[in-house]
């Protein structure tokens, strides 16, 4: 074992940890909250700037407050839900499955992480060979989210993602936001 095996068991140990604290109720609402957070601010953020009678230009602001009014919605949620398993004597399950979760869920961001780092690694150098060589986590961990996912397993899209970003030095970040806008909503 190396620095690098020593760091990922800091961090699982810190997310599983941070889940225990939590519980299984909250790990699980943090999730859904930030991806139902992402999904209506993106549906519906014209509407509240309209709605608070913002301009169009400021939707970066309604997309913001959106974002962070469901955030707040989906964690009150879980509190209340939480309070209602304490209250029926499932406190402890919530916490060892918040546990679990934490651990999961921070391996699979480490892996995610780890994909995307080694996919460019030859050319930045980050871990030196001999280090990944040495470690018993790096393989594993790198393996699990594609395992989960099978398309993370292939991170050429990833490098796709910023050449295509790369490739549109005069465009205008209004321009690329209304592009996505137009080839999401099929417009």
């Amino acid at each position: 074992m190396n620095w690098l095996d020593w760091t990922l068991i800091a961090l699982l140990g810190f997310a599983a940890v941070r889940g225990f604290f939590r519980g299984f109720v909250v790990e699980i609402a943090s999730l859904v909250a930030v991806v139902l957070g992402i999904w209506v601010a993106t549906r519906y953020n014209a509407r509240v700037a309209a709605w608070v009678g913002m301009d169009a230009e400021h939707e970066v602001i309604s997309f913001i407050v959106t974002f962070i009014g469901v955030l707040v919605l989906v964690h009150l949620l879980a509190k209340v839900v939480t309070k209602a398993m304490d209250m029926a004597m499932l406190g402890l399950p919530n916490k060892v499955a918040g546990t679990l979760f934490g651990a999961i869920r921070s391996a699979f961001v480490l892996s995610v992480v780890l994909n995307i780092l080694m996919a460019r690694a030859e050319v930045t150098g980050i871990v030196p060979q001999e280090t990944l060589e040495g470690s018993a986590l790096y393989r594993p961990l790198r393996a699990f989210a594609p395992f989960i996912v099978p398309a993370l397993g292939d991170t050429r899209w990833v490098q796709d993602a910023i050449d295509t970003l790369k490739d549109r030095p005069g465009e205008s970040n209004a321009e690329s936001t209304e592009q996505v806008r137009r080839s999401s909503y099929g417009a």
